[in-house]
């Protein structure tokens, strides 16, 4: 695919995203380095399932790894506002609304994010035909869909725990990509420092890679892995948390801080552009190990 166009201002932005803390984060950090035209903040659906037929020693499970999870990202993120560009708000699967795509045609971004949304269709996707970019917590195509840096946890591949930043096409997380990373590593990291670690270093990482590919210098790299798993939201459940933290108790993700380079040497990614490495997002484990 050929780049975008050939420019030195900076890319007229309108991202898509959710609304919660991860998603307040990532539009200020956008907000501080490109020109964010506006927000579209899609309600975001419980993470915990309906009590009904949950037994409750499952649900007590199930409500410690999320608010883990929210303590984690309180401690990594803060408690960001969405910054002021211009916000409007839909209810959960309203995105491809006609009145979100009016909306967004207003604003005349050169590019459209995408983070953190349900699953963008048409009319919208076709309006903004390559000039559409997702950012992806996982790393395709070894894991696409939903929890895909949970999966990797609870199935020993902590290697394939990262962020994928392609071009959005009508399959799932299946577009060109533009760069993809691994989240910093520590001995005695939880799955929770590393998912958090991740969105911090996808964001650090998306505006100047969002740059680099508008002024032409980035290529897109098309996946030319098949297979991989593909995750539904409903997935996940209480033996999935137990087996994932099982493993960590286990010394998964202390092996993994102190393997770093072999093991992500075995499942290959689309590195960063050189010179936008994130620096801290290979392995620490000798700080603390």
């Amino acid at each position: 695919m050929a780049p975008l166009v050939t420019m030195s201002r900076h890319p007229r932005i309108v991202l898509l995203t959710a609304d919660q803390r991860r998603h307040r984060a990532a539009a200020s950090q956008l907000a501080r380095a490109l020109d964010l035209r506006g927000i579209v903040s899609e309600a975001k659906a419980n993470p915990l399932p309906a009590p009904e037929g949950v037994p409750p020693e499952d649900r007590v499970v199930l409500e410690r790894h999320i608010a883990e999870r929210d303590a984690t990202e309180r401690r990594l993120l803060g408690d960001p506002l969405f910054p002021s560009a211009p916000l409007l708000e839909v209810p959960r699967r309203g995105v491809n609304g006609p009145e979100v795509l009016a909306w967004v045609r207003e604003r005349a971004p050169d590019i459209l994010v995408l983070y953190g949304t349900s699953l963008i269709r048409e009319p919208l996707l076709q309006a903004f035909a390559g000039r559409v970019v997702n950012i992806h917590l996982g790393l395709s195509p070894y894991y696409r869909g939903s929890g895909t840096n949970f999966w990797p946890l609870v199935n020993g591949e902590p290697e394939c725990v990262g962020a994928t930043i392609h071009l959005a096409v009508a399959d799932v997380d299946a577009g060109p990509i533009l760069g993809q990373l691994r989240p910093r590593v520590t001995v005695g990291d939880r799955a929770h420092d590393m998912g958090t670690h991740t969105i911090v270093d996808a964001m650090a990482a998306l505006s100047p890679l969002l740059a680099e590919w508008f002024g032409g210098r980035v290529a897109p790299q098309p996946q030319r892995h098949s297979g991989g798993r593909v995750y539904k939201r409903a997935d996940v459940d209480a033996e999935a948390v137990r087996r994932m933290e099982r493993n960590i108790a286990a010394g998964m993700i202390d092996d993994f801080a102190r393997n770093h380079a072999v093991r992500c040497a075995a499942v290959p990614i689309v590195e960063l552009p050189a010179g936008l490495e994130i620096g801290a997002s290979g392995n620490r484990e000798g700080a603390h190990a």
